[in-house]
């Protein structure tokens, strides 16, 4: 089963590694060589059974018969079996058999490979193999009869398990191969599924905040433009500054790859939220070896919980801390007027569902609580590892 590319850590996904440029060439061509062996294989037990009965001295319609009969099991081998395609076999089948069993002389035993063959890719091996022994066995009667030999008999046996097997091993390689390629396919399709997601995720959990952010400042350079346009042209630089790094964001989500500082986000989430008449209050405490990706998804549950609190709730304070403590890295965030709020909308909704991504694909945990008082509370705890640690889980997912 093709299993679904993972978030690699906490920093951005990139993109699925995508297969060698020449894959789908040399799939294609490994496809086309193993159909034309197929077409090879099949013609040649056709020659092997008919050219006899042609140069023979049988009458007429009969060595005419033959050649046309063997086309006939031919062209069915391959339009049933053909490309690793089973299409119709119980009819594939009933006309091999009819065939097979045509009184064209002692060589004609040969076409019985198409029958024997055919049984081996269409049933189960506890079916198959008995039914295609049986059929080789039937080849060995005709020569043995009265008037041939247990030698002829022997040759004709020897020479249908022969085409036999040539006409199921390339009637399975052709199977392989055309499940090979539909695995490509879907594992094409999971990855331009992931990539979506992630695109979606990234793009949700990046540029929440400074959009809000560059919001909030415009109306603020809007309220204070006339009465207080010195102070109006100093947020209007900070709301350029927002604005820019709003962009490097989208580049980044494009180039599908960034680490996040947790110490520039804790002053950008205090910056935003005083903007907005917020009182905050920040705590941070062992943050000098925390791993980047540890760093990298904190600061993105950082920037979607200061998100919501601007966008679901009517905060007039909050507090958030960062600290490492007993091996864990712990982000806490908690905030007033969650009461009546819509803290569980679709926007919100689905920026928790993308950290809980994040957060767990480190075995780490987010939780979030709305209390009686209308405070709300969210909190994420990652264990952190070490370089080496890390190192390994990468190759791991």
């Amino acid at each position: 089963m093709v299993q679904p590319i993972p978030i690699r850590g906490t920093r951005l996904q990139g993109p699925a590694a995508e297969p060698p440029p020449a894959f789908e060439d040399e799939r294609s061509e490994t496809r086309t060589l193993v159909f034309a062996a197929q077409v090879a294989a099949a013609i040649g037990v056709a020659s092997l059974a008919s050219l006899p009965v042609l140069t023979g001295s049988q009458p007429g319609l009969v060595r005419l018969a033959a050649p046309v009969c063997a086309a006939v099991l031919a062209v069915g081998y391959l339009a049933g079996f053909g490309r690793g395609r089973v299409r119709r076999p119980v009819v594939v089948l009933l006309l091999q058999a009819v065939i097979g069993l045509m009184p064209f002389g002692a060589s004609w035993s040969v076409a019985g490979g198409f029958f024997a063959g055919s049984v081996l890719l269409t049933f189960r091996p506890v079916l198959a193999v008995p039914g295609a022994l049986l059929a080789c066995a039937g080849a060995a009667v005709v020569p043995a009869l009265p008037g041939g030999s247990v030698a002829a008999g022997l040759a004709g046996a020897v020479s249908t398990g022969v085409a036999t097997l040539a006409l199921f091993g390339l009637g399975t390689a052709a199977r392989l191969v055309a499940e090979r390629g539909e695995q490509v396919r879907e594992l094409k399709r999971q990855a331009i599924t992931e990539e979506r997601k992630r695109f979606s995720s990234d793009l949700h959990d990046l540029l929440g905040m400074s959009l809000s952010a560059i919001t909030l400042k415009g109306e603020l350079v809007d309220r204070l433009v006339l009465g207080r346009p010195g102070q109006a042209k100093e947020e209007l630089g900070e709301l350029l500054v927002m604005s820019r790094r709003a962009l490097a964001d989208v580049r980044t989500i494009a180039a599908g790859y960034r680490d996040l500082s947790i110490e520039d986000e804790c002053r950008a989430a205090a910056a935003v939220l005083s903007a907005a008449g917020t009182r905050v209050t920040v705590a941070r405490s062992g943050l000098g070896g925390l791993p980047p990706q540890v760093a990298t998804v904190l600061a993105m549950v950082l920037r979607e919980g200061v998100t919501n609190v601007l966008r679901h709730s009517s905060a007039s304070w909050c507090a958030f801390s960062v600290s490492t403590e007993d091996g864990t890295a712990w982000l806490e965030i908690v905030n007033d007027g969650a009461a009546g709020a819509a803290c569980d909308g679709a926007d919100s909704g689905a920026g928790l569902r993308n950290l809980r991504d994040r957060v767990q694909a480190l075995d780490g945990a987010l939780t979030t609580e709305t209390g009686p008082d209308g405070t709300h509370r969210l909190l994420a705890a990652i264990p952190v590892r070490s370089g080496p640690q890390l190192a390994r889980r990468r190759r791991a997912s």
